[in-house]
């Protein structure tokens, strides 16, 4: 007689889904490659099982671009969103270049200016011009520029002046490059922001009309925040691009003052050298003076 089968075990053996080499797939349920019928999930072209989670973690670079939540927020705001998010990007591009711009040329290392001025003031323009040579300031190169030209008279200092703030007006109009960019991102980008909010109200408000009296509430406040959040990216975008370019303006601004500064003691540079003398004479003066 032969052994009697068990019912349940049968049942559970015939339940258990295979692959497509007659194997028993005890792992199916767990990497999720399940039909609706409890059947393997076959690819047609190879033949071999299909691992849906493996495939769902390997969407890509774009896809998991997509699912940050930035970006995901800017792709809900369509084309404004988009446009938004690329003018933030270039207003990134143009900060980092000028702060790295405005390293490389020393505007921020102004501590040479009294230094120069002691030694103009002592007569010795030797060291003032190794002082200026050693400088990556803007306004060290125009005064070491100026040192080589003649200041004995009125009209020597005139055209001296003259020519070193055509030289500084270059220098300036080079450190503003790129302020533009920024200064049309920071305007521009609320604006675009409004222009995306309008459209989307007027997209909620034809959903409405196209309802007619069966109006979901849901539908018009989904339409209504998305059209706000065009408002709310061109914000996000405008406010640090007007923080970026005004401090862009007050670091120029600062390096224009200092170029000021070093073009004046480099043209009257032969009066400082004749009135320390005279300022120490009237100090022995006023000493003897007081004995």
């Amino acid at each position: 007689m032969s052994d009697p089968v068990n019912s349940s075990a049968a049942s559970t053996d015939a339940q258990a889904p295979f692959s497509s080499d007659g194997a028993p797939a005890n792992d199916a349920t767990a990497t999720g490659n399940l039909n609706a019928d409890g059947t393997v999930m076959v690819d047609p072209d190879t033949g071999l099982p299909v691992d849906t989670l493996a495939s769902t973690q390997s969407g890509g670079f774009f896809d998991s671009l997509t699912a940050l939540p930035v970006i995901e927020q800017i792709d809900k705001a369509g084309v404004v969103g988009w446009v938004l998010g690329a003018m933030a990007l270039i207003g990134l591009v143009v900060f980092f270049y000028k702060l790295v711009g405005f390293l490389r040329r020393g505007v921020f290392a102004d501590g040479f200016v009294k230094d120069v001025e002691r030694h103009l003031s002592s007569g010795d323009e030797v060291q003032a011009a190794e002082l200026l040579a050693h400088r990556r300031h803007p306004a060290a190169r125009i005064g070491l520029s100026g040192m080589s030209l003649s200041v004995g008279n009125a009209q020597d200092r005139e055209a001296a002046s003259d020519l070193i703030a055509a030289r500084a007006r270059k220098e300036i109009d080079g450190l503003n490059g790129g302020l533009r960019i920024m200064s049309a991102i920071a305007v521009l980008s609320p604006l675009l922001g409004l222009l995306g909010t309008v459209m989307g109200m007027i997209e909620a408000f034809q959903r409405m009309e196209g309802a007619g009296s069966r109006i979901d509430p849901s539908v018009l406040s989904g339409g209504i925040w998305l059209a706000l959040l065009t408002t709310a990216i061109g914000l996000v975008v405008a406010i640090p691009a007007t923080a970026f370019h005004m401090w862009m303006q007050g670091v120029i601004g600062r390096v224009a003052a200092v170029m000021e500064d070093v073009c004046t003691l480099v043209v009257n540079r032969g009066e400082l050298a004749n009135k320390a003398p005279l300022r120490a004479s009237n100090v022995s003066d006023l000493r003897h003076a007081a004995e």
